[in-house]
């Protein structure tokens, strides 16, 4: 792989430890005549930055087109980091400072060997898909790396939808609600509604129902170039919502008609040789593990 020249940092100013491994970060840029680029909601700890040279750029805006993308927090500040670097198919890497931290696959204590390794080409690329669905009274594209949830504006009530793949109806449901899930997202709000895991480079998308009213309503692994789309019975509310990895909530009404496909461009995470994804799910899922 080549060394880069340039990268950008999001980071989540919540959790303690950022600013000051910010500061290590941007210590390590400047001994190795890297460019930097912060988006400009950090300029709020400009008095701790002021001894380094980088630009800043604005969240709500295209970000620069840099060789890799460092965010420092959680999986929920590393989702809204893919949500900025996304068109540009910009690799990710993920510095865990959360709970959980499936998705950042590196820590505070070896992060600078990490981004050494980085610019000495010695990393890989790993493609994951993405969702993009589209609400029919509207043009505009919304977008997921983890799912896209379906249900009513008021959560107790029962949501009522078909349910088809490339135009044949697969069924109806009546749930609490319905997700739509990438491999990513397979460890996340589709695990806990009793959806299967799926290891992130088996390209497919998962349909999970949340609390489906029926015995056989069960989870669906399908291809990832179908079509999925959701038609809305008369039995359900009139306010529902699509949520797009749990942050943002778009509201629509039950006439309207909701397409699902897999988008054109893969999200690129950086990725090293001793990354284990089942080791991973060993140490942060417990997985096979026996109660006690």
């Amino acid at each position: 792989m080549k060394a880069p020249k340039t990268f950008a940092i999001w980071a989540n100013l919540d959790k303690k430890e950022s600013s000051l491994l910010l500061v290590s970060i941007l210590d390590w840029a400047k001994q190795n005549n890297l460019e930097v680029f912060l988006p400009s909601s950090l300029e709020k700890i400009s008095e701790i930055t002021k001894n380094f040279n980088f630009s800043y750029f604005k969240e709500d805006e295209s970000v620069p087109s840099v060789d890799f993308f460092l965010s420092l927090g959680g999986d929920g500040t590393l989702l809204s980091a893919v949500r900025n670097a996304r068109e540009k198919s910009i690799p990710v890497l993920g510095v865990h400072l959360g709970e959980l931290g499936f998705l950042s696959i590196t820590t505070p204590d070896n992060i600078i060997s990490k981004l050494n390794a980085i610019l000495k080409g010695n990393y890989s690329i790993e493609e994951r898909i993405v969702l993009n669905a589209k609400i029919s009274n509207s043009e505009k594209i919304y977008f997921a790396t983890n799912d896209l949830v379906i249900q009513n504006q008021n959560s107790y009530r029962i949501t009522s939808l078909s349910f088809s793949v490339n135009d044949q109806e697969v069924g109806q449901y009546k749930s609490d609600g319905i997700i739509v899930s990438t491999p990513t997202g397979s460890t996340a709000y589709s695990l806990s509604a009793g959806g299967p895991i799926v290891q992130p480079d088996v390209f497919s998308i998962l349909v999970t129902p949340i609390a489906p009213h029926s015995l056989t309503s069960r989870p669906l692994v399908l291809p990832s170039n179908v079509k999925i789309t959701f038609d809305f019975q008369g039995s359900s509310e009139t306010s529902l919502n699509l949520i797009c990895d749990g942050q943002q909530i778009i509201h629509f009404s039950k006439n309207e008609t909701i397409t699902i496909v897999k988008s054109s461009n893969n999200l690129k995470f950086i990725t090293f040789d001793d990354y284990d994804y089942y080791e991973i799910l060993r140490k942060k899922m417990g997985w096979g593990k026996r109660g006690v």
